[in-house]
């Protein structure tokens, strides 16, 4: 009698022992485990051109837009959608491993998205592309949010034809379009519901028009819906390319990442004179300089 409760209470112990084993191995919170880590040998920021920059003479084809983004190390490129030739730049984009980082298109409250989208969605399907949407309106003026049921109407049924598998919808904010602010994009993406729509942040856009918060409000605000971050360099209004003007893109791109943003960042090159190479060399200089600043 004595010897099995004994052999009792040893094996007792050792499944006690057992247990307090386990939970020494335990990650001390379960929401740290369930973190997503940096992979390693991954860039902070996915870094992509946006094709307002590639209208250069050094770059009449598509072929050449995206050898120059291939050569100088950019990500993917920003597309303007609508001139019909989606595919072959998808060919040639996938030639070269790089993305399809976003399209971008401006349809209206009043005629609704356009009639051949579903067609370019098709050929994006299984791609992290963004769609921007630029939403303008005649009948009603920026940011009236009047118009909030059309537009969740319209970004419903963009997601819709883009599904879970991606591309995915972007509101994108622009100076007198209906969605001028950050703030249209994430009321939207707020109505809309969906982690598949969301907004973008435009840098000269967000610097072109009146601001009532500070930035690093309108960040966290922003933060649950932001798909992408477009940038530039500032000299006064005008766009240049990083490396240029008087805006301190550090302190920027340093708060974009307090913020806990860890998305694509877009390069805007609208309006910029001479060779696309040039001012895309210069930017890409500048924007390592800066990842170099911002991660110490």
């Amino acid at each position: 009698m004595l010897e099995s409760q004994t052999r009792r209470e040893l094996l007792k112990t050792a499944i006690i022992s057992a247990a307090a084993i386990a939970c020494l191995r335990r990650p001390a919170r379960a929401e740290e485990s369930a973190k997503p880590a940096q992979p390693q040998g991954e860039p902070l920021f996915s870094f992509y051109a946006m094709d307002t920059g590639l209208r250069g003479p050094d770059v009449p084809t598509i072929e050449a837009k995206v050898a120059l983004l291939k050569k100088l190390g950019y990500a993917g490129i920003g597309y303007t959608l609508g001139d019909g030739r989606l595919a072959e730049m998808l060919k040639e984009l996938d030639k070269a491993d790089l993305e399809l980082s976003a399209v971008y298109l401006t349809p209206s409250l009043e005629q609704g998205l356009p009639p051949r989208l579903e067609e370019s969605v098709a050929l994006m399907k299984g791609r992290r592309t963004r769609i921007e949407l630029c939403i303008n309106s005649k009948e009603f003026k920026p940011s009236d949010p009047a118009g909030d049921a059309k537009a969740v109407e319209l970004l419903k049924r963009a997601a819709d034809i883009c599904g879970d598998s991606g591309p995915v919808v972007s509101v994108y904010p622009h100076r007198g379009s209906w969605t001028e602010r950050v703030e249209d994009g994430v009321r939207l993406a707020a109505q809309v519901g969906r982690k598949t729509v969301g907004t973008h942040f435009n840098l000269v856009h967000w610097k072109w028009v009146p601001q009532a918060k500070p930035l690093e409000t309108l960040l966290a605000e922003a933060l649950s819906y932001l798909k992408a971050v477009t940038i530039n360099g500032m000299a006064g209004n005008q766009i240049v390319s990083l490396a240029e003007g008087d805006f301190d893109l550090t302190a920027f791109m340093a708060a974009v990442k307090k913020a806990g943003y860890r998305g694509m960042v877009g390069l805007q090159g609208y309006g910029i004179k001479g060779p696309s190479e040039e001012h895309l060399k210069k930017s890409m200089e500048k924007w390592r300089e800066i990842l170099a600043a911002i991660v110490k």
